[in-house]
C-alpha cells in the first residue's frame, strides 16, 4: 500500500468514526431519561463495548459517564431556565433517582443549586444546541428541477395532512404514479423560505415549503393549494445527517461550518431533502441531505480536495534560541498549556522588544494521551535571548535536518493528527534515516489561533532527522 493510499485510509476510518459518534451524541440528547450505558451507546455506534470506551474518549477527551452527566446537567439547566416544572420532577427526567443526588451534582457543575440557579436565570444556556462532530460536505452540481409544492409555516411542514395532499396531487393515492418515477421512493423536499437560523428564535413563524421532486419533463396541472415552482440548479454542499434535530443541523452549518471557509453562498433557497416521507414520530430514524447552494466550480472544489492531501517535505534549519515553558500535560491539558504559555511568553517578546526568529512551537519531547503526560515544551525562537524568570527557561532549538507535513487547521484535529505524525515517522524508516530528536508542531501564528480558518495552513509537523 502507499503512503497516500495509508493517508486516505486512515481518513476514511476517521470520518467513519465521526459518523458514528454524531448518531451516538444526537442519542444521548435525545433520550436524555433512558438509561444511557456504554453497552447501549455501544450499540447505537455499532462498535464493541470496549472498542466503543476507547473510541469516544479518543475523539470526546472524556469519558461515556462524565458526557452523559455533562449533557444532562445541562439539559436540566435550561429546563430551570425556561420552564416551570418542579426540580423533583427535573431531577428524574435528567436520570437522577433522588432530587438530593442531583442537588449534589448540579451544585459541583454550577456551583449553584438547582433553585438558586432558577433565581439567576443565567442567560448562555439558550445557546447550547446539540452539533455534529462531522460537518464534512460532500459537493454536488444538480439540474434545474420542478416542485411540486404547498407553502407552510412552522409545523405544517410536517402535516401528514400536507404530505398526503402532495401525494394525491401526484398521482400517487390509487398507486398510478405518473409525474414521478415509479421505480424509487420521490425525493421529499422541505425548502427553506427563511433564514434557517434566524428563524430559529420563531420556528412557528418559519415559511417553509413542502414538497416532492417532478420528474424531468413531467407535466402536471396544480390545483389549490397544491402549485409548482421552479427549484434552481447549481452547485452545493451536500450535509448528511441521520435523526431529528434539523434546527441543530442548520445552526452547525451556517455558525460553524461555513464561517471556516472560503465558499461564499448564492442568492437561492437552501433546503432538506429525504428520500422517507417526513414524520415528526419518525424523525430519529430519518435520513436527510441538507442542500447549501454556494458559489464557485465543482471541479475547483475537488481539485482542492485533492490537493489538501499533505506530503512529506524536508528542509535544514540552523540552531536558534529561544524561550520556552515546559510542563508535564496529558491530551485534556495540552489545549490549555498551549495558550498560557505562548501568551506568557509573547508577552515577555512585546515587553522586552526582542526580535522573534521563526514560528512558535511545541515540542512533544513525550507521548501525551490519557495514560502519558509528556512533557511538552512550548516555545518562540528569539534572535536574543531577554532575562527570564520564573517558569520561563532559555535555551536553544537544535538544527538538522528535518521531515514536516504542512496541515491545515481540519487536519490538525486530535486524533487525525496522529496519523500525520506517522506519515513522517514513516517516511524517515522508508528512506533509511534515522529519528534525531523529538517531533514539534511549528505554528503559522500561534498555538491556538482563535482566527484561523478550517482550510488554510495552520500548523507543520516537524520530525529531526539524520
Amino acid at each position: 500500500m502507499t503512503t497516500q493510499q495509508e493517508v486516505q485510509t486512515r481518513e476514511d476510518t476517521i470520518l467513519h468514526h465521526r459518523d458514528r459518534l454524531n448518531a451516538v451524541l444526537l442519542h444521548i440528547q435525545e433520550n436524555i431519561n433512558a438509561p444511557l450505558t456504554v453497552e447501549t451507546l455501544a450499540e447505537v455506534a455499532g462498535f464493541s463495548p470496549f472498542y466503543f470506551h476507547r473510541i469516544f474518549a479518543a475523539y470526546l477527551h472524556e469519558t461515556t459517564s462524565d458526557y452523559v452527566r455533562r449533557i444532562r446537567l445541562d439539559w436540566a439547566a435550561r429546563r430551570l431556565i425556561l420552564g416551570n416544572d418542579q426540580v423533583t420532577q427535573i431531577a428524574l427526567e435528567a436520570g437522577y433517582e433522588t432530587p438530593a443526588a442531583f442537588g449534589r451534582a448540579f451544585k459541583k457543575r454550577f456551583q449553584v443549586s438547582p433553585s438558586a440557579f432558577r433565581r439567576l436565570r443565567r442567560p448562555t444556556l439558550y445557546a447550547n444546541y446539540w452539533e455534529p462532530l462531522l460537518l464534512q460536505p460532500e459537493f454536488r452540481q444538480r439540474p434545474d428541477r420542478e416542485l411540486l409544492y404547498i407553502p407552510c409555516v412552522g409545523a405544517e411542514a410536517d402535516s401528514e395532512t400536507v404530505w398526503t395532499t402532495l401525494k394525491q396531487h401526484a398521482g400517487m393515492a390509487g398507486g398510478a404514479v405518473s409525474a414521478i418515477d415509479s421505480l424509487q421512493p420521490p425525493p421529499y423536499v422541505q425548502v427553506c423560505r427563511d433564514h434557517p437560523i434566524k428563524a430559529n428564535s420563531a420556528r412557528d413563524k418559519m415559511r417553509v415549503d413542502a414538497g416532492i421532486l417532478l420528474e424531468e419533463n413531467a407535466s402536471i396541472q396544480p390545483r389549490n393549494p397544491v402549485g409548482v415552482q421552479h427549484l434552481e440548479g447549481g452547485l452545493y454542499a451536500v450535509f448528511h445527517h441521520r435523526g431529528s434535530r434539523r434546527d441543530a443541523m442548520w445552526h452547525a452549518i451556517y455558525k460553524r461550518w461555513l464561517p471556516q471557509t472560503e465558499i461564499s453562498l448564492r442568492d437561492a433557497p437552501p433546503y432538506a431533502e429525504s428520500s422517507a416521507l417526513p414524520d415528526l414520530r419518525r424523525r430519529q430514524d430519518e435520513t436527510v441531505a441538507f442542500y447549501l447552494p454556494i458559489s464557485g466550480s465543482l471541479y475547483e472544489l475537488q481539485k482542492k480536495e485533492t490537493q489538501m492531501s499533505p506530503s512529506v517535505k524536508t528542509k535544514t534549519q540552523p540552531d536558534r534560541r529561544m524561550i520556552s515553558i515546559t510542563r508535564h500535560v496529558y491530551i485534556g491539558q495540552l489545549k490549555d498549556h498551549l495558550r498560557e504559555s505562548y501568551e506568557q511568553l509573547a508577552a515577555l517578546i512585546a515587553e522586552t522588544g526582542v526580535e522573534q526568529d521563526g514560528k512558535p512551537v511545541a515540542i512533544y519531547h513525550g507521548h501525551v494521551n490519557e495514560e502519558n503526560n509528556g512533557p511538552v515544551e512550548v516555545g518562540i525562537p528569539v534572535k536574543t535571548v531577554p532575562n527570564v524568570t520564573g517558569d520561563i527557561q532559555s535555551g536553544t532549538l537544535a538544527g538538522s535536518s528535518t521531515a514536516y507535513v504542512e496541515l491545515t487547521l481540519r487536519q490538525a484535529h486530535f486524533p487525525e493528527i496522529l496519523g500525520y505524525y506517522d506519515l513522517v515517522y514513516k517516511w524517515i524508516e522508508e528512506n533509511g534515516l534515522q529519528i534525531a530528536g523529538s517531533p514539534r508542531e511549528e505554528y503559522a501564528t500561534s498555538p491556538m489561533d482563535y482566527k484561523a480558518v478550517m482550510d488554510q495552513p495552520f500548523l507543520d509537523i516537524v520530525w529531526p532527522y539524520k
